[in-house]
């Protein structure tokens, strides 16, 4: 599974944040400003999902995603979605990690949605 999924988008960055932020907001994200420009997203209860593990369901189980917005020298956006701390084998097992994966692959098909519906997403890869 990627630990990251790079957009490349004809838009400037703080445009791209607010899709960025608006895509994972519908997901269910609580999304916040981090530093440096970045966004940090969580979903779930960390306290219910250290209790009950893998048995908690998608939207409470624990999930924190990251996302950085670039500028690359040739002048491109670059929304990078990086899977957050906190591994998800901790917080259970093979059914959290099964959890992990399936949130940040719904995570990067919201934001990819979302930038081709605005029209902007130029590229995109995981990583």
């Amino acid at each position: 599974m990627p630990e990251s999924h790079d957009f490349f988008v004809a838009t400037d960055p703080e445009t791209a944040r607010a899709q960025v932020r608006d895509a994972l907001t519908r997901e269910g994200y609580a999304v916040e400003d981090a530093e440096q420009g970045a966004l940090r997203a969580t979903r779930g209860s960390l306290g219910l999902t250290l209790l009950i593990g893998g048995l908690a369901n998608a939207r409470t189980f624990h999930t924190r995603l990251d996302v950085q917005i670039m500028v690359t020298p040739d002048g491109r956006t670059v929304a990078r979605l990086l899977r957050g701390s906190g591994k998800s084998a901790l917080k259970g097992g093979a059914l959290g990690v099964s959890k992990g994966n399936r949130a940040f692959e719904e995570a990067a098909n919201a934001i990819h949605s979302t930038f081709v519906q605005a029209g902007v997403l130029t590229d995109s890869f995981a990583s």
